[in-house]
């Protein structure tokens, strides 16, 4: 299994940017774990973002919404990067930027308002994604079940690459201790 994974990461190695769309539920955890792995480990951009559907019927209103959003961006990127190795690069309100120095990457939190399918789908085009990374399971309530899961539809109309993360699971440190010393041992092999 292990060189399984190696060869997908060489073939890999070129990424630029993953796209980690999340909505608010508990498999946003296991999205955003796996994400922060392959972004870790491909030293690539993450962008985490969350679409807003206008729904009239909603508790609260956009502004209170877009805030509620941020602030589970933040927990979740603290829970899921070692917070010694995190600093702030952008505090802009509608997109801030974070930077993983142990890694080198950048972490992008956007919302955005829209359609899920037509917002992710076009997010990742935008941003020129070579992986879109989105859970099997949201808040999509009975709908989904008439309609499809917003996953399956943007496996189905995403033109980008995408990997559908089953729920359930959690990373913890221990995977990152992993993480950090086979990054340690990678970047030892190539200084000599």
């Amino acid at each position: 299994m292990t060189g399984i994974i190696l060869g997908w990461l060489e073939m890999n190695a070129g990424m630029r940017t993953i796209l980690a769309a999340i909505d608010q539920s508990r498999n946003a955890h296991s999205v955003i774990g796996r994400a922060a792995e392959l972004a870790a480990l491909l030293r690539t951009e993450l962008v985490i973002l969350t679409v807003l559907d206008p729904d009239p019927m909603r508790k609260f209103s956009i502004d209170e919404e877009r805030n509620r959003i941020a602030s589970f961006h933040r927990e979740l990127l603290f829970k899921h990067f070692p917070k010694k190795g995190i600093s702030v690069e952008s505090n802009n309100p509608s997109e801030p930027v974070y930077r993983y120095n142990p890694a080198g990457i950048r972490i992008r939190l956007q919302t955005l308002s829209g359609n899920p399918v037509d917002s992710i789908c076009g997010a990742a085009d935008h941003l020129k994604a070579d992986l879109v990374i989105v859970g099997n399971r949201g808040l999509g309530g009975v709908g989904g079940l008439v309609l499809g899961s917003v996953s399956e539809r943007v496996v189905h109309k995403c033109s980008r690459s995408v990997m559908v993360v089953k729920g359930g699971g959690e990373s913890n440190s221990s995977d990152w201790e992993s993480i950090v010393a086979s990054q340690q041992a990678h970047l030892n092999l190539g200084n000599r």
